[in-house]
């Protein structure tokens, strides 16, 4: 007999013959054996609407009472199926999040959750109960017990949590698609199901704007080794496994906010090529890493930053044995680009990439900050940024490697570090490239101008955003190097939320004279597409076949970041779902039949 926990969205749960077919799958569950903790979500566009009730008596509620509000309406869902439940003849019990122990920080609409109590969950189990939980909420750990909630996508968090608390065999995630699909279905109607897809995959595209999965519960899932599926409430089909590495142990204390990274990686095995004033124009990206792709030479990170007039600077960086090869293709592509005569190219053999990688990082704005300032406080300075979900990775000079590694280990409280590169790449080869494409037209994009090169200058920048909880995504920071006043300048552009980016842009608007950088010019009409697989690692040629897919569709690149399974690119945002299609349907990932999608 396993432990199973099942979580119900808003659409699975959103009439009475809904409520009632949950039902009949829980008591088939029961019926097979397995005991059984159910979380379900508020009914289909409850919460929008306590929303705008709220919205009609102030323009501007409290966040307290939008919790106290807003978590009514999975106490409704928790009632009608332990009813329809009771119905059929199956005993069960409804419980809030703060009956079942679900213990937060004491922070309104977006809290974390710090521990979990089972013991009454374990109670009613033990007398053949069904226990259906109110997902997305839970209680402050103050002695006030004030309600909380977990913000978007809190009730997949709650229950990949009490999955991890109860030591469960399985948590299923019942939406209203079959799976895990390479694109969002009502984007690309041949997106196909994936049946196995892994964590560090599965939070790339959370991230990135898939919604079948919050990354939160997907870190949860990861952190703790928590066997996920994700599956139709419409059919019976098996939907797509979300498969976790082997965890280490972790307590259970601080659940969702204890140390967000648990390894520092260290890389001496690179060289830089950076292509200087490059015309800005679709195609200009394709040309070097085609010909990179048919030297076979395997690229790590690449990065295009924001234009300057009509020119751009794209850097990459290869293993040092295949450098005067990369070189070669710089030198005999740069004059193929019809540039400007002071388009020019550089080599650099003598830097690393230091990285820090965990998953806990998602939605902790501080981590990328504190990782800056740890460097600056050493005296390094960082030649390139790459971010991801699970890794932020920095290029440094190579003498200063030793100490980067000592300075990021203490902290971050890391015990060791390990080489990267090694990770992925044995899985990396059973599986295709590519796994899926993910499009998010939530972000704006920030561009600082001449920012001071010295050491701290980012970490200045970025800690500022940090204490105003803003999460930064992509991080670009310019090759070319302009002289302001007698001081090196570089440009840093990165994107955040929309709804962040006011906020963002007069923090560093009024940072501007102290920290002595130029103009912040913000532009909010983009869009990023992504490439995400495991299979990227050790294939050249990926990064090449994207550029071109979206060359061949007349679209042009404005910013280029990677980390080692996924290549983003930011395109202009009417031309964002173009773009999706077209990347999709260049890697072959169009399923043989459309994904039917309720609704």
């Amino acid at each position: 007999m396993a432990l199973i926990v099942q979580k119900y969205g808003g659409t699975s749960v959103g009439s009475v013959d809904r409520i009632q077919a949950v039902a009949q799958r829980v008591i088939e569950t029961v019926k097979a054996g397995h005991s059984l903790v159910v979380i379900v979500s508020a009914m289909g566009k409850t919460t929008d609407g306590l929303v705008k009730l709220a919205h009609g008596i102030t323009p501007s509620p409290s966040r307290r009472e939008m919790d106290m509000l807003l978590s009514t309406g999975e106490q409704v869902s928790i009632a009608l199926v332990s009813m329809a439940l009771q119905a059929l003849g199956q005993p069960a019990v409804s419980l809030t999040g703060a009956q079942v122990g679900i213990v937060t920080e004491a922070e309104h609409t977006r809290a974390r959750i710090l521990t979990i109590q089972t013991e009454r969950i374990e109670r009613h189990l033990g007398k053949g109960e069904v226990v259906v939980v109110a997902g997305f909420q839970g209680v402050s750990s103050s002695e006030a017990l004030e309600i909380t909630t977990l913000g978007r996508g809190g009730s997949d968090t709650s229950a990949v949590a009490l999955a991890a608390a109860l030591r469960a065999d399985c948590c299923e995630i019942y939406t209203d698609v079959p799976g895990i699909l390479t694109a969002d279905p009502r984007l690309v109607e041949d997106a196909q199901l994936m049946t196995e897809i892994t964590c560090d995959e599965m939070l790339e595209l959370a991230s990135l704007g898939a919604k079948v999965l919050h990354p939160r519960a997907v870190e949860i899932a990861r952190n703790y080794g928590v066997p996920l599926v994700v599956r139709s409430s419409w059919t019976d089909d098996p939907g797509t496994r979300v498969v976790s590495p082997i965890p280490k142990f972790r307590s259970l204390e601080g659940l969702e906010i204890a140390h967000p990274v648990d390894g520092v990686e260290f890389d001496t095995d690179q060289a830089k090529v950076s292509l200087l004033r490059v015309p800005d124009r679709p195609g200009v990206a394709a040309q070097p890493f085609g010909e990179v792709a048919q030297q076979d030479l395997d690229v790590d990170l690449i990065i295009q930053s924001i234009h300057e007039g009509n020119t751009n600077d794209i850097a990459f960086t290869v293993t040092r044995h295949s450098l005067d090869r990369a070189e070669a293709v710089a030198a005999a592509i740069l004059p193929t680009l019809g540039g400007q005569m002071e388009s020019e190219f550089m080599i650099d053999r003598q830097i690393a990439k230091i990285s820090v990688a965990g998953a806990g990082m998602i939605g902790r704005p501080g981590v990328a900050a504190q990782m800056f300032s740890t460097l600056a406080e050493a005296g390094i300075n960082i030649q390139m940024i790459s971010t991801s979900e699970v890794k932020v990775s920095c290029v440094i000079d190579a003498a200063d490697g030793d100490r980067a590694i000592g300075v990021l280990c203490q902290g971050f409280d890391i015990s060791h570090s390990v080489v990267s590169r090694q990770r992925l790449a044995s899985d990396a080869a059973q599986v295709s490239p590519v796994r899926g494409v993910a499009l998010d037209l939530s972000q704006a994009q920030i561009a600082i101008r001449h920012v001071p090169d010295r050491p701290g200058m980012a970490a200045k920048l970025f800690q500022r955003l940090a204490h105003l909880n803003i999460s930064v995504d992509m991080i670009i920071q310019s090759q070319r190097c302009r002289v302001v006043d007698g001081m090196a300048t570089r440009d840093i552009a990165f994107t955040v939320v929309r709804g962040d980016v006011e906020e963002a842009r007069q923090t560093l608007a009024a940072a501007a004279l102290e920290l002595g950088f130029g103009d912040v010019v913000v532009d909010s009409s983009i869009a990023k597409v992504s490439i995400v697989g495991i299979g990227m690692v050790g294939r050249p040629g990926v990064a090449a076949q994207m550029f071109r897919a979206l060359s061949q569709a007349d679209i042009n690149i404005q910013m280029i970041a990677t980390s080692e399974i996924k290549v983003s690119c930011v395109v202009p945002e009417a031309q964002g779902i173009a773009a999706l299609r077209a990347i999709h349907h260049a890697f072959g990932l169009a399923g043989q039949q459309k994904i039917q999608v309720p609704g």
